[in-house]
């Protein structure tokens, strides 16, 4: 008996042929995200620029040297003990000094006057001469500049450092002697027969220097 196969087997197979000659596309390759980095941005820190240091001190900063035959407060500058000179004192130590009359040491009128600033007295000749002129200093400072002998000796240095730097006995323990010279024309009255001197007179209170006087000498009674 001849078996007959069925037409809807038959279509079925020749689909599944054809369907298994047909090329199938190829897959898509799988793709691994490739890590990304983190980024993390460098900041260049800001440079802090400093101040540049000017080649002169600021006023504050400069020093007073007061010496017997006038002061500086800067290298090659000369500030007179005068009447003159005031506009030269008052630039260079930034503020005005008051102004006062000085009295004679019996009374009346001595012909001089006082420039004062703070701890700084300077007393001169009414005539714009330096003759007869005097510094008192009782501060360590005037208008901020520290104020010092040639031998940068000040008021609050010591006694040992005073003679360190050339310092010598006076009348007494209460006063050292820098810059000593001889006076012509004057008689000692410490040293009688010898001729006068004069000085930079530092005044102690115990071992510490509470003023300088200049110049001061050992032939006046006054």
């Amino acid at each position: 008996m001849r078996r007959t196969i069925p037409l809807l087997t038959i279509a079925v197979a020749a689909a599944l042929g054809l369907s298994a000659c047909v090329p199938q596309p190829a897959p898509e390759p799988t793709t691994t995200d490739a890590a990304t980095p983190s980024f993390t941005p460098t900041v260049k820190p800001t440079a802090t620029v400093s101040p540049s240091a000017d080649a002169s001190a600021p006023a504050s900063d400069a020093v007073l040297i007061v010496q017997l035959d006038g002061a500086s407060i800067a290298a090659g500058s000369t500030l007179e003990y005068s009447l003159a000179a005031v506009d030269a004192w008052t630039a260079a130590l930034g503020i005005a000094p008051t102004r006062s009359a000085v009295e004679g040491p019996y009374g009346g009128d001595s012909e001089l006057t006082a420039l004062e600033w703070p701890g700084f007295t300077l007393t001169v000749p009414n005539d714009g001469s330096t003759r007869g002129a005097s510094v008192r200093v009782s501060s360590p400072t005037v208008a901020g500049h520290p104020v010092v002998t040639s031998g940068g000796i000040g008021v609050g240095s010591t006694r040992a450092e005073a003679v360190a730097a050339g310092a010598t006995e006076g009348f007494d323990s209460t006063e050292l002697r820098l810059d000593t010279r001889d006076a012509p024309g004057t008689q000692s009255l410490q040293r009688p027969g010898e001729l006068g001197r004069q000085y930079v007179m530092l005044v102690l209170d115990g071992d510490s220097i509470v003023q300088i006087i200049l110049p001061a000498n050992d032939y006046s009674d006054i």
